[in-house]
């Protein structure tokens, strides 16, 4: 099947609801490959993320395990001492 969609002003196009549910997700992944542009849909959030939210149950939603993997990120950075204002200086309180 294939369908012409417009681009709009702001490089947005809207999916036609035949391949919105043909897809059966809102998590896809774009790939372009000698000029051609793929979409396909990724139903598992496994990859990085799942390095990271190592105490999310595997029958965790997206929002759960990124907010998992984001806490997860952040305490890694602080225990290594970096932080958005600089390093993180520990024979001082907070």
């Amino acid at each position: 099947m294939a369908t012409v969609v417009k681009i709009t002003e702001k490089w947005q196009v809207t999916i036609p609801r035949e391949i919105r549910e043909a897809l059966k997700t809102k998590l896809i992944s774009f790939s372009l490959v000698d000029g051609v542009v793929t979409l396909r849909p990724i139903h598992d959030v496994g990859g990085s993320l799942r390095a990271y939210a190592k105490n999310a149950a595997s029958t965790a939603s997206f929002r759960e395990v990124k907010e998992a993997a984001w806490e997860e990120a952040v305490r890694e950075k602080i225990n290594r001492g970096v932080h958005r204002d600089g390093p993180v200086r520990r024979d001082k309180p907070a």
